[in-house]
């Protein structure tokens, strides 16, 4: 017999089991832990509570910069996707700041929830909410992320104190602290933005003139009915303010994002991002290994030359040089070997980032690191290169609503990944201009 037909057989009898058992109702939160459960990443207890920061970053500031994108065209020619993506980049470029107010909402959402957030060119971010006191920091320079925050699973007014230390710059490697809301929010702004040409159409919302881009994506495979088919964004034609982020199954809401009072370039003192503990609080602390390093000391911390591009988009700087001796495991379910040997840099533009992340292939069978959550199937483009550090690599790119848009790859010795809020090409062009930088 074999193996596989030993696990078949073994989870046929436990699903058998499991199908007898004498199961209680769901409580009221249920479907939404297991729905971020399910797209979220592995990380450690004490962010099961946090905040997808990095997402809100992409949610705020990908709608906000869709918005300023598509007044200019406002009395001229009808927006189209083109016009959009054109000048989502200028947008991205000038954000030195963006605060506002995040509402989620619909039938799978079982509630309304706010957070209000603050977020800097810097990648420094404040978020407060959903209950009154708690408030997630992060330092971005210093890679320190502190909250204050109630319990998921207990009814106490208690709140529970934590920093982690060592926070690596981004994915795939464990980021700042991330939030429970769904991620395809941010991904379908990135993604319809990175690849293809989303449906924009002219409409009204609340009697007001406005524009909605549409794109048609796969639900999960494992939980289908809590995961929709479509996403929508409208925007207001007058303000260019994002008015409405929604998930929709077979033309039914499923959710819905929006983002109030959203302010732009505005000044924010740098005690926003800063979270001073109460005296004799007690205070749960982590290190993730990550180390702000320059550039010329990579090297010598990992034991092989750091791949650096030798062409980025134009206004994009070396902001991040972050190494660690070990990282959580990334890909699905945290199904890869652990990372070893890991350097992490990150690129930034205004609000806007892409990062290229190099560690230890090692031994063991590895998968994306930056795949979409379990239950999406994703469908990536097979890329040859001619030249540069990944020739001869296996290379995938992958655009795709569930996932942030990306390049990765397996050379002899590393694994590779290139990705951020670029396009298709820029992606390719960052990818193929790789080489070792002693």
């Amino acid at each position: 017999m074999t193996d596989d037909t030993l696990t078949e057989d073994r989870d046929d009898r436990l699903g058998a089991a499991l199908r007898e058992l004498d199961t209680p109702e769901h409580r009221a939160d249920f479907h939404r832990e297991l729905r971020a459960r399910l797209t979220g990443e592995r990380r450690p207890v004490w962010t099961r509570r946090g905040v997808r920061l990095a997402a809100v970053a992409a949610v705020a500031a990908a709608a906000a910069v869709v918005a300023f994108a598509v007044t200019s065209t406002t009395g001229t020619e009808p927006a189209n996707a083109a016009v959009v993506k054109a000048h989502v980049r200028a947008a991205l470029a000038e954000m030195r700041t963006l605060q506002g107010v995040l509402v989620a909402s619909g039938p799978a959402q079982h509630g309304t929830d706010r957070w209000r957030f603050v977020l800097d060119a810097a990648g420094d971010v404040r978020l407060e909410g959903p209950k009154p006191g708690d408030v997630i920091t992060y330092d971005a320079s210093a890679g320190v992320a502190r909250s204050a925050q109630h319990s998921a699973s207990l009814s106490s007014d208690a709140l529970f104190y934590a920093e982690r230390d060592g926070v690596a710059p981004g994915p795939p490697d464990l980021g700042p602290p991330t939030w429970l809301l769904p991620d395809e929010f941010a991904d379908y702004v990135r993604g319809a933005l990175a690849s293809g040409s989303p449906a924009v159409q002219e409409t009204t919302y609340l009697g007001r003139p406005a524009w909605r881009l549409d794109v048609d994506t796969v639900p999960n495979k494992i939980v289908p009915q809590l995961s929709g088919d479509r996403f929508r964004i409208t925007v207001d034609q007058e303000t260019g303010m994002p008015v409405q982020v929604v998930e929709l199954k077979q033309g039914s809401v499923l959710r819905e994002l929006s983002i109030e009072q959203l302010q732009v370039n505005e000044d924010v003192p740098p005690s926003t991002f800063r979270l001073a503990f109460p005296a004799g609080a007690e205070v749960m602390r982590s290190d993730d290994g990550f180390r702000r390093v320059g550039l010329s000391d990579v090297a010598g911390a990992v034991g092989y030359a750091p791949l650096v591009p030798a062409w980025v988009p134009d206004g994009y700087r070396l902001a991040d040089v972050a190494v660690a001796r070990e990282g959580a495991p990334t890909g699905k379910e945290g199904g890869n070997p652990q990372s070893e040997q890991v350097v992490s840099l990150s690129y930034r533009k205004g609000l806007d980032r892409f990062l290229v992340t190099t560690r230890l292939r090692g031994g063991g069978s590895w998968s994306d690191p930056l795949a979409s959550g379990e239950g999406f199937v994703d469908q990536p483009q097979h890329v040859t290169f001619d030249g540069g550090a990944l020739q001869g690599a296996d290379v995938d790119l992958l655009l795709t609503p569930r996932a942030v848009p990306h390049v990765w790859a397996l050379t002899g010795s590393l694994v590779v990944t290139v990705g951020g809020d670029l396009s298709g090409n820029e992606l390719l062009r960052v990818a193929g201009s790789l080489a070792p930088r002693p």
